[in-house]
């Protein structure tokens, strides 16, 4: 799921920046989320929130209160894996833009086809990615995708079980599965998430990792994880 922020705090621009990527989007097959802000400094304390995973930051670079490249400079202290695309009437901050790294920097009125070669440049790069950034009690830790066998929710924790050792992090397993590849991961359970390419073999209604570790399954989604694995 590609999931979009667009931010502008004027409702006309807002509206037709939305409905031109939805356009884009819908045009490429391309399965997405749009969040929508009209106020550049609630759209930055939302974004730079844990768990309020986001791939690709669509944003005025003009507003009052904080500007586009305050609210990049916020979110880039966070992390690196926002890609940012910002729209202005001027080019004035250009150079500003690449400082926050930012993807592309659009003139308005935004032209379709400029912002659909942006938008597929950030799609690509977060699709081509094998792994998962995580911060565990203060740690950041880059994780490739074929070293962890599940998650498992333990309240409003994660338990990360990895080939050589297991790892916790704050986030919602409701978040998480936003930002999982869906054609190696699938929840199999309400709390737990397995790695497809690490399942020995399943049973009613019970999977056997490759660790040997019993993982349930529940009702509902046997039939699915069934045909998930003969695929």
């Amino acid at each position: 799921m590609f999931r979009i922020a667009v931010c502008d705090d004027e409702p006309t621009s807002l509206q037709l920046n939305k409905m031109l990527t939805e356009q884009v989007l819908n045009e490429e097959g391309i399965s997405y989320e749009i969040h929508t802000f009209d106020d550049i400094g609630q759209m930055a304390n939302t974004l730079s929130k844990p768990g309020q995973h986001f791939d690709c930051l669509l944003s005025d670079i003009l507003s009052t209160g904080m500007n586009g490249i305050e609210a990049a400079e916020k979110l880039r202290r966070f992390g690196e894996q926002l890609d940012i695309i910002f729209i202005s009437m001027t080019s004035d901050y250009a150079l500003d833009g690449y400082r926050v790294r930012a993807l592309r920097y659009l003139k308005k009125p935004v032209d379709k086809e400029q912002l659909r070669e942006a938008l597929l440049l950030s799609y690509r790069s977060h699709e081509q990615k094998d792994g998962l950034a995580v911060n565990c009690e203060g740690k950041y830790y880059n994780l490739d995708y074929k070293d962890i066998y599940f998650f498992e929710s333990q309240a409003r924790d994660i338990e990360i079980t990895l080939s050589d050792k297991k790892l916790t992090m704050h986030m919602k397993i409701s978040d998480l599965e936003k930002i999982l590849p869906e054609r190696e991961f699938f929840r199999c359970h309400r709390s737990y998430i397995v790695n497809l390419r690490q399942v020995e073999n399943i049973e009613r209604y019970q999977a056997t990792m490759r660790n040997g570790e019993m993982i349930p399954i529940s009702q509902q989604q046997y039939t699915e994880l069934k045909n998930r694995l003969s695929q």
